[in-house]
C-alpha cells in the first residue's frame, strides 16, 4: 500500500458508505433485498366463520356536505356524515393535518364505514340517514332500515377513540373501514397498509396487492400509514382485508378490519408520546436497521422530552459521539502526523521500487512498523460514525415532532434549509478542516476540496437537522484536532 493512497482510501470509504447508506439505501432495500411474499407472511385460513363475500363498492348518492355533525376535542376536529355515520373530516390540530383524503371523499368510501361483502346490505347501512348526537365525550350514531338496526358509539379518550358497534338484523361478519393512507410527500418512506400479526409488523407495498388480500391471525393493529401519519385500529382483530383500487394511473389501498367487540381507533400523527404503552409504537417505521436506529431515537427523544428542544437533542448526541470517538480521534491525529513525517521516505521507496510492487509493499510495511504507524487507524473514526449518521438520518425523516421544531431561520428541522445556509456552512467547515490539516499530497487536498463542494450540493436537499448535526460535528472535530495537536501532543513532547 502506498503512503499517498492512505488518505484516498479513507475518502473512498467515506464516499462509498455515505452514499450507499444515505442516498441509495431505500432504493437498494426495495429492489435488491429479497422480500417475503405477502401471501406467505400469513396464510389465509379457510374457516367459514371468517370468510366474507368479495368487497364491492356500491354506488352511493353524493354526500350533502352541509349535512354533517361536527365535534371538536382538545386534540382533534371531526366531522361525521349523517349519511352512513362515517368520518368525513378528521383534523389533527397540533399538526393541522386532515387525515381524510380527497380520494376517500371522491369515492364516498370513508372511515367507520361498515362492510359485510354483501353489496345490497352495504348500500343500505352506508347510505341510510343516521341520527347523531353527542353525550359528553361520546358521539352516538344510530339508524333503522327495515329489520336492520345499527348503533355506533365513538368514545373520545384522549388521543384514541373507542368504537362500539351494535348491529341487529345482519347475520354476516362485519368489517370496519380504516380508509386509505394520508396524502403527504413520502421521502423514501412507506405509504400504504401496515399491520402487526403476532410479533411481526408487515408493511405492504400497494403494488403487491393484486385485487384484495385477506390476512388472519392474532392481529394487534392494522391500518394505513404515510411518512408521519397513521389511521387504523388496535384491539381484538382476527382478520384484515386490504382492497386495492385503481383509478387511472393512481393506485391505492383501503384497509378493512374485522369487528369483534369494542376496538380502538386512531387517526393522527405517529408521535411516540401518543403511542407509548400501546402496540401502535410499531407503527413508527424504524426501518430495516432498527436495531441501530431505535437506541438513537430513544436517546434523542429522552433529551427532547426533558428539555423541550430537538435542537438541544442533536447537540447532546453530537457531543456524546465526539466524546466516545475522542480516543480514536487521538490515534487518528497521531497517525496522520506520523504519515506527514514519513512522506519523504514513502516517496523515496516509491521511486526506488516502482518497478517491483512486491518489494515496494514489503518496504512500506517495514517502514510503518518501525515508525509505529497503523494505516487503518485513520479510517476507524469515519467508519464508526456511518451507522450513527444513517440512524440520525432515519430518525429525522420519521419523527413527526421535528415538523414543529424551529432553528433560527429554519422553520422545521425535518425540512431542508430554505436558504441553504446550513449546507454552505457545512461545506465551509469541511474545507476549513482540510486547510488546518492538509495532506502531504496536493492531489489529495484537491480531492478533499472538491468533495466538500460536492457534499454541499448533496446535503442541500437533506433535512436541516441532519445538516446541522454534521456541521456541528465538523466544528467539534476541528476543535478536537486543535486540542490534540496544540495541547496534548505538545505537552507530551511529540
Amino acid at each position: 500500500m502506498e503512503g499517498r493512497e492512505i488518505d484516498t482510501k479513507r475518502l473512498l470509504l467515506f464516499f462509498v458508505f455515505m452514499i450507499l447508506f444515505i442516498i441509495s439505501y431505500q432504493f437498494i432495500a426495495y429492489f435488491f433485498i429479497p422480500k417475503e411474499d405477502v401471501a406467505n407472511q400469513q396464510k389465509i385460513q379457510e374457516k367459514e366463520e371468517i370468510r366474507i363475500d368479495k368487497i364491492t363498492l356500491p354506488d352511493k348518492p353524493k354526500l350533502n356536505e352541509k349535512s354533517l355533525f361536527k365535534y371538536e376535542s382538545e386534540d382533534f376536529y371531526i366531522e361525521f356524515t349523517k349519511q352512513g355515520g362515517r368520518i368525513y373530516k378528521f383534523i389533527d390540530k397540533k399538526y393541522n393535518m386532515d387525515l381524510i383524503t380527497e380520494r376517500e371523499r371522491e369515492l364516498n368510501l370513508l372511515p367507520l364505514e361498515i362492510v359485510t361483502g354483501n353489496q345490497d346490505i352495504d348500500r343500505i347501512i352506508n347510505t341510510a340517514q343516521y341520527e347523531i348526537f353527542a353525550k359528553g365525550n361520546k358521539i352516538v350514531m344510530k339508524t333503522s332500515e327495515g329489520d336492520i338496526n345499527i348503533r355506533k358509539v365513538v368514545e373520545v379518550k384522549g388521543k384514541l377513540m373507542i368504537i362500539e358497534i351494535d348491529v341487529d338484523g345482519i347475520d354476516k361478519k362485519i368489517f370496519l373501514n380504516a380508509g386509505t393512507y394520508p396524502e403527504e410527500p413520502s421521502f423514501y418512506t412507506h405509504a400504504g397498509p401496515v399491520l402487526k400479526i403476532g410479533s411481526d409488523v408487515l408493511r405492504i407495498d400497494v403494488d403487491d396487492i393484486v385485487d384484495e388480500e385477506l390476512f388472519t391471525g392474532n392481529i394487534l393493529f392494522a391500518g394505513e400509514e404515510s411518512r408521519y401519519f397513521f389511521k387504523g385500529f388496535e384491539g381484538k382483530i382476527d382478520s384484515v382485508i386490504i382492497k386495492k383500487i385503481t383509478k387511472g394511473e393512481d393506485r391505492f389501498t383501503f384497509t378493512f378490519v374485522s369487528y369483534n367487540g369494542p376496538i380502538k381507533f386512531y387517526a393522527g400523527a405517529k408521535e411516540y408520546a401518543r403511542f407509548r404503552g400501546t402496540e401502535l409504537t410499531e407503527a413508527i417505521d424504524f426501518g430495516t436497521l432498527k436495531i441501530i436506529v431505535k437506541p438513537i431515537f430513544y436517546m434523542l427523544y429522552w433529551v427532547y422530552e426533558n428539555t423541550g428542544s430537538w435542537t438541544l437533542s442533536i447537540i447532546v448526541l453530537t457531543l456524546i459521539v465526539r466524546i466516545l470517538m475522542f480516543p480514536l480521534g487521538y490515534k487518528s491525529t497521531v497517525a496522520m502526523m506520523k504519515m506527514s513525517k514519513l512522506a519523504p521516505k514513502i516517496e523515496e521507496i516509491r521511486n526506488k521500487y516502482k518497478k517491483d510492487p512486491v518489494k515496494m509493499q514489503e518496504e512500506m510495511l517495514k517502514l510503518y512498523k518501525e515508525a509505529g504507524f497503523n494505516p487503518a487507524s485513520g479510517c476507524l473514526p469515519i467508519l464508526l460514525q456511518i451507522p450513527i449518521f444513517f440512524s440520525l438520518y432515519k430518525v429525522l425523516i420519521i419523527t413527526v415532532d421535528l415538523k414543529l421544531e424551529r432553528f433560527l431561520w429554519v422553520s422545521s428541522l425535518a425540512d431542508k434549509d430554505p436558504f441553504y445556509i446550513l449546507p454552505i456552512l457545512m461545506g465551509g467547515s469541511m474545507i476549513l478542516q482540510q486547510k488546518l490539516h492538509p495532506s502531504p499530497d496536493s492531489r489529495q487536498n484537491l480531492i478533499m476540496y472538491l468533495s466538500a463542494i460536492a457534499f454541499t450540493f448533496l446535503f442541500a436537499s437533506f433535512p436541516s437537522g441532519l445538516v446541522f448535526y454534521w456541521t456541528l460535528n465538523n466544528i467539534l472535530n476541528i476543535l478536537q484536532s486543535y486540542i490534540i495537536k496544540r495541547v496534548m501532543l505538545k505537552s507530551d513532547g511529540k
